[in-house]
């Protein structure tokens, strides 16, 4: 009888073992299949002072093929958080909008940006899912922005834009683009008797790239930019004291450590002057340069913070 108990009481026991670990590997199993990912995306930084003015808030703009939201963020926010389909096209631009000399607020500068999942990594120390917003991926976030948004005009699915967003490699693109801004920097300090070039992706025909990437096409020389040139600051004509600014903020330690701007031929760029003027560039020639300068227009948004 003893023997009898003693057996019962030790199948019992493995039951009971049996069923907490099955219970253990089906919580397991259903966090392992779930199709939803948080992720934090990390706001650059913005060094207000002498070379930028003061930040006031961040339009944050997210797009996907079944998503599509706008709100603002105040400027001292760090980062802030999305959950998203797991491993699904997602795109975010951030356009800084800053204070003007007389307290209005204006949207100048090019956004930064991000892509999910190609942009994504883990965090080891909190074991987050992160996505930095960097200036040199505003471009590839927009440009993938703009194809959703088209896309969906001419009738896709949600489903159809997912399979043909992910036909790309969003990542190899931004690496391309980085490379090159990198590259270009790297020949202004080592320049010759000929001056170097800023490679400002902003510069790049976009129609043209626009029109590759819809048509399920692109090749890295579609990249490149064309009729461009570097001009010296001062013949703008501005007082050697009035500091520019441009609209993609990775030139801006060109402009200040070597007095020199990137200019497509023919193409009307503006450079913010004193945080209170914008002067409009257009260049024939390395030497035939015109300008033009008006006060900066005024920023009116409604304010919402991100849920």
């Amino acid at each position: 009888m003893k023997r009898i108990i003693y057996t019962l009481m030790r199948i019992f026991a493995f039951c009971w073992l049996f069923a907490g670990l099955s219970a253990t590997f089906a919580g397991c199993q259903n966090s392992l299949i779930s199709d939803e990912e948080e992720v934090e995306f990390i706001l650059p930084e913005w060094k207000a002072g002498a070379e930028l003015p003061q930040l006031s808030r961040w339009k944050i703009c997210a797009r996907s093929a079944d998503f599509e939201k706008v709100f603002f963020l105040a400027g001292e926010e760090k980062s802030f958080s999305f959950t998203l389909k797991l491993n699904e096209p997602f795109s975010l631009t951030a356009f800084p909008l800053t204070r003007l000399s007389d307290g209005g607020e204006v949207s100048f500068f090019k956004p930064a940006g991000a892509l999910y999942p190609y942009f994504a990594g883990g965090d080891f120390y909190s074991g987050k899912v992160c996505c930095r917003i960097s200036w040199e991926g505003g471009f590839t976030a927009d440009a993938m922005q703009k194809i959703i948004r088209n896309r969906k005009e001419n009738g896709l699915s949600s489903e159809e834009l997912k399979r043909f967003l992910m036909q790309f490699n969003w990542k190899k693109m931004q690496e391309k683009i980085n490379q090159n801004i990198e590259q270009s920097i790297l020949s202004f300090e080592s320049q010759g008797e000929s001056k170097p070039k800023f490679y400002n992706p902003w510069q790049i025909d976009s129609a043209l790239l626009l029109e590759k990437l819809s048509s399920a096409i692109f090749e890295s020389r579609y990249l490149n930019t064309s009729y461009v040139f570097t001009v010296e600051e001062e013949l703008v004509g501005l007082q050697q004291d009035k500091n520019l600014l441009s609209s993609f903020l990775p030139e801006n330690q060109i402009i200040q450590k070597y007095h020199l701007l990137t200019l497509k031929k023919n193409t009307a760029q503006a450079y913010i002057v004193e945080n209170t003027y914008a002067v409009t560039l257009s260049a024939s020639t390395a030497k035939k340069v015109s300008a033009d300068l008006s006060y900066l227009p005024i920023l009116t948004e409604d304010y919402e913070h991100s849920d």
